[in-house]
């Protein structure tokens, strides 16, 4: 007799959570007004993007960290051995699109693309992650910000967005994905290209082996466009032509001929309409391992991954690899920047001031602006930012520059008038305070908005000293000194 068929809920916890994730960062702002949701924390393809980056140009991309590469390694290493796993139990998008797909089944309005189409439409996402991955290099910073659909709705639509670029991708997204079987994941999302070409792994091996050889051993140059170039290529080339993973992953699922009775509930419960129920092993390229066709299929130890009962494994692999890369990035940390400009006798004598909390130090953009005001100071020989922790470390000449007057240079003062006096100046009080790590720009803009919601203070200005001199304005008929 037939079993019951069975819910993936090792698949659902996982989607359920990274969903729920979400919601307290959209909600928390509401009640909490100082927290600020970072959406692309934990973004593996922002990861990479930052990566290649560092790689290239020795600086990070945008507000990236070593949390966000350590991400994106995991899933790298996850695709060689088990799968496209990100894609399958914590990628936001597929999960909404794949609800998507699946209403528009009921409705008998979604169909799947087959044939040369398929194979044709499956070039453009090559098209998009070769343009992500080349802007966001050469400028270091985010491109798939610019248009991202995850991006764009969690963020409100913020400036980083071009609202044409996002508004095309949400519709190819959202309707596009309803009519059409995981349209997005298939044919126009760039993290699916890099993860196919990741699939191809002895490929993405070869190519990737060949250009370190002739660019470090040979001494060649050769830009890393051409890499990027050679990798969109094959990737787009084998997936449309073969439509099979090649080498990797080493996890499959495998379906046991004996047992079969060519039911074909599981090519009817695949996501990615794979036609699992005519071939011993899945090699098709969209196979992500969700071991939803197991869930499906009503025939004990007939759909196994690596004919073994080990249903559970993906979903525990997942949640490992993403915690090993939470514990490396807490162990590393890579800079934003790293800029030296003194020469290597100096820099060998260098002395280094390390200054945290500067919350103005957030991405690419601020980082180089830093280096730049500090490139202004007669004895500074370079700098790293870390915009992690909104850190930096300032290499300095010591018979040139003190540690004082670097301190002096970073603080930004403040002269903040938040009202004017109620009935004349003569009310006018002064208030004098010493504040500790008061260099940021950020801190005052903190501070004052704590001030404002308070009738009666009137303006801040602040004097560089160690700690810092405040001088607080306020109306003493409605507030004193000591509240």
């Amino acid at each position: 007799m037939a079993k019951v068929v069975k819910k993936n809920y090792y698949r659902l916890a996982l989607q359920w959570l990274v969903l729920l994730m979400l919601a307290y960062m959209v909600v928390r702002p509401y009640i909490d007004k100082a927290y600020s949701a970072d959406f692309e924390a934990y973004c593996p393809f922002g990861g990479l993007q930052a990566f290649s980056s560092f790689l290239a140009n020795n600086s990070l991309a945008c507000s990236m960290t070593t949390t966000q590469i350590a991400m994106g390694l995991a899933m790298l290493l996850g695709i060689f051995i088990f799968s496209k796993l990100f894609c399958s139990y914590i990628c936001p998008i597929g999960t909404f699109t794949e609800w998507l797909t699946r209403m528009g089944k009921k409705f008998k309005l979604n169909f799947t693309i087959t044939g040369i189409a398929d194979r044709l439409l499956r070039v453009f996402k090559y098209a998009v992650l070769f343009i992500t991955v080349y802007y966001s290099v050469t400028s270091s910073e985010l491109f798939c910000k610019t248009f991202d659909p995850y991006y764009a709705v969690f963020s409100g639509f913020s400036s980083d967005v071009v609202l044409s670029y996002a508004i095309m991708a949400l519709f190819l997204a959202i309707p596009g994905s309803f009519f059409v079987r995981m349209f997005w994941c298939k044919y126009f999302c760039p993290l699916s290209a890099a993860s196919n070409i990741f699939t191809y792994g002895y490929v993405f091996l070869a190519l990737t082996g060949i250009y370190v050889l002739l660019t470090l051993v040979f001494g060649l140059a050769i830009g890393w466009i051409w890499l990027l170039a050679a990798l969109s290529i094959a990737g787009a080339l084998l997936e449309t032509t073969r439509l099979m993973s090649w080498g990797m992953p080493w996890i499959k699922i495998t379906r046991n001929d004996d047992s079969c009775t060519s039911c074909r509930l599981c090519d009817k419960a695949c996501p990615m309409a794979i036609k699992i129920s005519d071939q011993p092993r899945v090699d098709h390229i969209d196979c992500h391992l969700c071991g939803d066709c197991i869930s499906s299929c009503p025939e004990k130890d007939t759909l196994q991954i690596n004919r073994k009962n080990i249903t559970w494994m993906p979903a525990l692999a997942t949640v490992v690899l993403v915690v090993a890369g939470l514990i490396f990035a807490s162990y590393t940390d890579i800079p934003t920047i790293n800029i030296r400009w003194g020469t290597p006798e100096q820099l060998n004598e260098a002395g280094v001031y390390r200054q945290s909390g500067l919350a103005s130090v957030k991405c690419f953009g601020s980082s180089m602006s830093f280096a730049n005001h500090m490139k202004e100071l007669p004895g500074v020989l370079g700098v790293e930012t870390y915009v992690g922790d909104h850190s930096v470390k300032v290499l300095y000449d010591k018979n040139v520059i003190s540690e004082e007057d670097i301190r002096k240079a970073i603080f930004t003062p403040v002269n903040s008038i938040f009202t004017a006096p109620f009935d004349g100046s003569e009310k006018v009080s002064i208030a004098e305070a010493a504040i500790d790590q008061f260099f940021d720009p950020k801190d005052a803009s903190l501070l004052g908005i704590r001030f404002e919601q308070n009738k009666g203070i009137l303006a801040l200005q602040t004097v560089f000293g160690e700690p810092v001199h405040a001088l607080i304005y306020f109306d003493n008929r409605y507030i004193n000194t000591e509240k």
